[in-house]
């Protein structure tokens, strides 16, 4: 028997606290007795408490403390005041502030200078950890063994979820108190994550009031009324959020699933291995693993009350709503149709400039001419055919006759990327299929089989400062006629037109538009015009892009499309005012998320594309702020990344060309068929 008990002692064992040291076990007495005696007797619980876990969590520096106050060698000295407590010393009086240090001194403590207050201060330190057994050495001096991180587990506050709330907040009920509506042996218990850390068995409590039977829960409230069905409302504070039958997450955690999405491109499944791999790893006997339906759940619910947040609204759903259809749902009560609200009032000295009557300066160079490809050479000259049959160039209005009344000009950018989910293969059918996992049909098509069909692009709308405006699905083609649809949806109203309208194929619907009278509307406000990469592109052989549609005329008629600087030798010359590539390089950042939302449902493609935009435009409407508030410091950051942000790459002339307005006229065809009015 004891061959054998010798046998397991030598083998090798796990313990969950091998790392780590437990907490100290001292009697408070101890530790009351040494802060009345070494403190004044005004210090404060927040002080003392900053004192503790200072010494607490310095483990690492407290060994090499101790090392010094026990020398080994015949030319170490002893030092009781080592360098390195001298500057935790230091730390802790930048932590805690002037009138907090002076509460660490009793009434015999002598200050009579500064090094004199530190030492104080070192001493106790020393002291305190003394008291607490944190010292790698006994009473005699000899060693014992090195400290170790302390372990904050026998210390952690109990956890509970409950409702917000204090009070019913139903205006007949009169602020009632709220009564536990769970009962001791109906209560639930949960896994709750706060930030990185997981606690097993939370309870979870509910309210009730008595009088108009609401309940309050931690993330919502549901309505009771008789004969009328049950709401939700999604509390846009709640601290907590449930994303599982038996799980919920703080805010911290729910917030990084969101921006990990944003920042990374990481999709759901991607976000739950990294998160299981970091951190459930070492609290693996707490929890099972966080599922991916779980950190999808954490997305919803929390890009939920972040949209509503920014609207101002309390978001009622359905009560008995299937988790599966929630963001389809929230799409239609938040999503407004793909405008993205944050954006709507957004004005910056990129999008928006001071109305200029007349250039600076005239150039005697073809209208044609663009600035920053044709300052120093000769104009391409024009080799297609007029269009004069069909387009009566009079009744196209020039730039000065727009009624702006010289109000601010703004422009907007507008283009398409190939990107969409599945829908029903059924000729002209664009309903959700019944089976997204291996079906192609939507329920009433199921018995059919056909290639699958995807939605064909998503559209979007943005300022040349990158915010983006509005988005929409094109299920078949990016056509003239869906773009008109677009604008028209979007700026129902004259007043909230942009004075341009930039879009890679503009020449096409400008001739469109005209063609079906649906310039009329729009001729008195906006102009339309070709980014600066497919102009060059479309000049030579399109004479309504080559008359109409210039982004940038390097003759100076379009004094609004420019402004003037002056080079490193004060020569005064012509820059574009707006950044007409701004939904190419959206688009460019959006393509990252191609491979997640192809395998989404309809109503989780437009809720977690929405929730991208939405987020991207506020991080730009953040950086666009702190522009204005530290202009030098972008400069200087500009400078460092070698170029103004303002330019984009031009591509050679002609490059592109045939293929660019081949496929743009093979789109019109294709998407204009059954529109030809």
């Amino acid at each position: 028997l004891f061959a054998v008990l010798l046998l397991c002692k030598s083998l090798p064992c796990a313990y969950a606290n091998m790392d780590q040291d437990s907490f100290p076990d001292i009697p408070f007495y101890v530790f009351s007795e040494f802060i009345s005696s070494s403190f004044s007797q005004d210090v404060s619980l927040a002080t003392v408490l900053t004192v503790l876990f200072t010494v607490i969590e310095n483990p690492d520096l407290f060994n090499l403390h101790a090392r010094q106050q026990h020398p080994k060698s015949r030319d170490e000295k002893r030092q009781k005041i080592s360098g390195w407590i001298i500057a935790l010393a230091g730390a802790l009086e930048e932590k805690i502030g002037l009138t907090a240090t002076d509460t660490l001194f009793s009434v015999t403590d002598k200050k009579h200078s500064k090094k004199a207050t530190t030492n104080l201060i070192c001493t106790k330190l020393d002291n305190l950890s003394k008291v607490l057994g944190l010292t790698p050495y006994n009473k005699r001096g000899v060693f014992q063994r090195k400290l170790k991180p302390v372990s904050m587990k026998e210390i952690e506050a109990a956890q509970v979820i409950c409702p917000i709330s204090m009070e019913c907040e139903t205006l007949s009920c009169n602020s009632r108190a709220l009564l536990k509506y769970t009962q001791a042996r109906d209560l639930s218990r949960a896994t709750l994550v706060r930030g990185t850390t997981i606690y097993a068995n939370v309870p979870v409590l509910a309210g009730k009031c008595k009088k108009c039977d609401t309940y309050y829960y931690c993330d919502h409230e549901r309505t009771a009324v008789k004969n009328v069905e049950s709401k939700k409302l999604y509390l846009n504070a709640a601290p907590y959020l449930k994303v599982g039958q038996s799980i919920w997450v703080d805010r911290i955690f729910s917030g990084a699933v969101l921006n990990a999405c944003y920042q990374f491109h990481a999709s759901p499944s991607a976000f739950t291995e990294f998160w299981n791999a970091s951190f459930w790893a070492d609290q693996r006997n707490l929890s099972n693993r966080i599922s991916r339906r779980q950190i999808w759940q954490s997305f919803v619910q929390e890009s939920i009350r972040r949209i509503a947040q920014c609207a101002k609204v309390d978001l009622y759903m359905p009560n008995k709503l299937k988790i599966n259809h929630v963001p389809g749902q929230a799409f239609e009560l938040l999503g407004e149709k793909g405008k993205i609200r944050s954006a709507m009032e957004h004005t910056c000295s990129e999008c928006v400039h001071e109305y200029k009557h007349q250039a600076d300066f005239i150039d005697e160079i073809d209208a044609a001419g663009l600035v920053g490809i044709d300052d120093n050479r000769n104009v391409p000259e024009f080799t297609g055919t007029r269009e004069d049959t069909d387009v009566n160039v009079n009744e196209i209005q020039e730039d000065n006759s727009m009624e702006i009344d010289h109000a601010p000009v703004s422009m907007v950018v507008m283009d398409g990327i190939v990107m969409g989910h599945k829908y029903c293969a059924y000729h002209k059918c664009t309903e959700d299929l019944a089976n997204y996992r291996d079906g192609v049909f939507c329920k009433n098509h199921e018995e059919i089989r056909h290639n699958l069909s995807k939605t064909y692009c998503v559209e979007t709308l943005c300022a040349p400062c990158g915010v983006v405006i509005a988005w929409d699905k094109f299920k078949t083609s990016e056509s003239p006629t869906n773009i008109m649809n677009f604008l028209d949806r979007i700026y129902p109203e004259k007043f909230s037109r942009p004075s341009y309208i930039c879009i890679d194929k503009a020449c096409m619907v400008l001739r469109y538009a005209f063609r079906s009278r649906r310039w009329d509307i729009w001729k008195d406000t906006t102009r339309l015009i070709v980014d600066s990469y497919h102009y060059i592109n479309h000049r030579t052989s399109d004479w309504l892009c080559r008359t109409f549609c210039n982004p940038a005329p390097l003759n100076g008629s379009a004094p609004n499309l420019i402004r003037v600087e002056q080079d490193v030798n004060g020569q005064e010359h012509y820059k574009r005012a707006f950044n007409t590539q701004a939904c190419e390089q959206l688009n460019a950042w959006l393509g990252g998320f191609e491979s997640i939302l192809s395998k989404m449902t309809a109503g989780n493609f437009n809720w977690f594309l929405h929730t991208m935009l939405f987020l991207h435009s506020e991080k730009v409407i953040e950086r666009q702020v702190e522009k204005q508030r530290n202009p030098q410091y972008f400069q200087m950051n500009a400078a460092e990344e070698g170029g103004d942000e303002e330019e984009e790459p031009i591509g050679e002339e002609g490059e592109g060309e045939e293929e660019d307005m081949d496929m743009v006229e093979e789109e019109d065809e294709d998407g204009d068929e059954d529109n030809e009015d």
